[in-house]
């Protein structure tokens, strides 16, 4: 019997409160074979070390800046590189979602879209898939579970577990966090920062890639996908 593949899965969520007075959310996740972790990690900490900060330093979106923008271009320039991908979904009209003519909460649709992220990856049935989330509340364990409940009802594939982590231990969901910040940032049309706004162009220009567009099907390192619930193109 063939052995089956083991694929690890980093997600992160931007913009996800209920009443933030945000109109979209974005969801995103970097996934990588399970055996090629440890490398890409320790990819990762070199990167940091080369400019002077500890390997255990958090790497996050919020921290961008000029001093340090060629640091995270080499984050992109990684992703770009190795045997890992992205993958991102912006749902839209989060603020106007009518829960209640589906018969749902917003926790369902969260789920939801979630599962959406996710259905792009999970796509063969000789494969196991590892999910991490970064964790967010003393509810995170609870979501875990309904999330992987999901999964695995919905689909014919193998999700092993739904699992919280700490984003400033697992170098992985750092690298999710630092993309799908860019996003938001890209998508709210901020202009605050020289730096950010660089990172933005520069992940876009190196991709060839808009985020405020869909990207092809067939385009594996980076996918982004655009969800509006009166323009629904699930």
């Amino acid at each position: 019997m063939k052995e089956k593949i083991e694929i690890n899965v980093y997600a992160d969520e931007s913009c996800h409160m209920e009443h933030d007075n945000v109109e979209f959310m974005v969801l995103g996740c970097v996934y990588c074979l399970k055996k090629d972790k440890n490398y890409i990690t320790n990819k990762i900490k070199d990167i940091k070390k080369k400019y002077g900060l500890k390997p255990t330093t958090e790497i996050k979106w919020t921290k961008v800046s000029l001093s340090k923008i060629n640091m995270y271009k080499e984050f992109i320039d990684l992703l770009y590189n190795e045997n890992i991908s992205f993958r991102g979904w912006i749902a839209h009209d989060k603020q106007s979602l009518n829960h209640d003519f589906f018969n749902q909460t917003y926790d369902d649709w969260y789920y939801k879209m979630y599962y959406y992220l996710f259905n792009y990856i999970i796509s063969e049935s000789i494969i196991n898939y590892n999910i991490f989330l970064d964790i967010k509340d003393t509810r995170s364990s609870l979501k875990n579970e309904k999330l992987k409940e999901i999964l695995n009802h919905y689909n014919i594939y193998n999700v092993n577990k739904v699992q919280s982590i700490r984003s400033d231990e697992v170098q992985l969901i750092q690298l999710t966090d630092l993309i799908i910040g860019s996003i938001s940032y890209k998508l709210r049309n901020l202009k605050t920062s020289k730096a950010k706004l660089e990172l933005v162009n520069y992940i876009e220009k190196k991709f060839n890639l808009s985020y405020l567009l869909n990207s092809s099907r067939n385009s594996k390192k980076i996918n982004i996908f655009h969800w509006s619930s009166k323009k629904d193109e699930m």
